[in-house]
């Protein structure tokens, strides 16, 4: 596992969006998401659906990247993606995962209606082993 300290510093700093890019034997695709990253455990996790999730039942292998613009640095993140579809770890995802996009809101108070606190009820929990994170300076 190549974890760069500095790279793990980056992606926790701030509420950035990844881009996390699947692909299966037609075509690849990118697709934005809020995240969550725990550098002790070397896990990065996002809430998703649809044919992201598909694409990573399929293929499970992921790359993801974290860019800001303004300080002119991105992040590359590799890695091995299992989907999660027991309610209470999607709950407890959306406890690490949307408070840093939200102001600190607590999930409890959005007026999710269902058990999960997701936005989307067809939401699935994502989990990432990251394998590699490395920073580069964009300049």
């Amino acid at each position: 596992m190549a974890l760069d300290t500095d790279a793990a510093e980056l992606v926790t700093d701030a509420p950035y969006v990844a881009h996390v890019a699947t692909t299966t034997a037609d075509e690849p695709r990118v697709s934005p998401v809020w995240y969550a990253y725990d550098p002790e455990r070397g896990v990065l996790e996002f809430l998703g659906k649809g044919q992201k999730v598909a694409d990573l039942r399929e293929n499970p292998k992921v790359a993801l990247s974290v860019r800001n613009p303004e300080e002119q640095w991105h992040v590359s993140i590799r890695g091995t993606a299992t989907v999660i579809e027991d309610v209470a770890e999607i709950n407890d995802a959306t406890r690490r995962i949307f408070p840093e996009y939200l102001d600190g809101d607590d999930p409890e108070e959005w007026g999710v209606s269902g058990e999960k606190l997701s936005f989307d009820p067809d939401d699935v929990l994502v989990r990432v082993e990251v394998r590699t994170l490395t920073a580069r300076d964009s300049r």
